[in-house]
């Protein structure tokens, strides 16, 4: 009968270091890599329909290329079991007035709302805590009570733990970076990494 293998005090912690430095390089040192990638190679189009999906403190994508004129359908899923979460898009605001006891904090979200002067549906919510259509030109579909409709700040669909809520639109007319996020806990979710990067693109 072969003899069981016995591990050492030694061996156990050099072993948890060595997975715990393993899994910091996979968790932030792929980032540079795929920001190379992305340069060398550029980034897919995505276009029709794209789930993503918001998770704690991160979402999937982080980062999309869309093309002016597309057509697109983003079902936005919070995954969330605990946490409320809501999708925005911008340019980050310079104004860095608010305090937190993390810190200095952006008070107001975007310049220029993305979503100024778009036409955007919304069908299918589940479990949409608020939604705030700022100066997008929104159609519903179905009765407006599921969609809980706020005043204040920038455009931004917020939803309860496991809601969804499909938004249709076109890509439109407004090229170059554009950046995306969660500012729930007064940008908390922000500041720990819950956001994103939208390339928009024409022909």
């Amino acid at each position: 009968m072969p003899a069981e293998p016995t591990w050492s005090r030694r061996q156990l912690i050099t072993g948890l270091t060595g997975l715990g430095i393993a899994g910091a390089i996979t968790m932030f040192g792929k980032w540079p890599i795929v920001t190379a990638a992305r340069d060398i190679f550029g980034s897919p189009v995505s276009s029709g329909q794209i789930h993503l999906y918001a998770l704690d403190y991160y979402f999937v994508p982080n980062y999309m290329t869309w093309r002016v004129g597309d057509k697109m359908e983003v079902i936005f899923h919070n995954q969330s079991p605990t946490h409320w979460h809501e999708w925005t898009i911008g340019r980050p605001h310079p104004n860095m007035q608010y305090f937190q006891a993390f810190g200095v904090l952006n008070a107001d979200g975007w310049v220029h709302d993305f979503w100024d002067g778009v036409a955007v549906t919304l069908s299918d919510p589940v479990g949409v805590d608020n939604f705030v259509p700022h100066k997008a030109k929104v159609t519903y579909v179905g009765p407006k009570g599921p969609y809980q409709i706020s005043s204040g700040g920038d455009f931004s669909p917020t939803l309860q733990p496991g809601g969804t809520l499909h938004l249709s639109f076109t890509v439109p007319d407004k090229p170059g970076i554009w950046h995306y996020g969660c500012f729930v806990q007064q940008f908390i979710h922000w500041r720990t990494g819950m956001r994103g990067v939208i390339n928009i693109v024409r022909d």
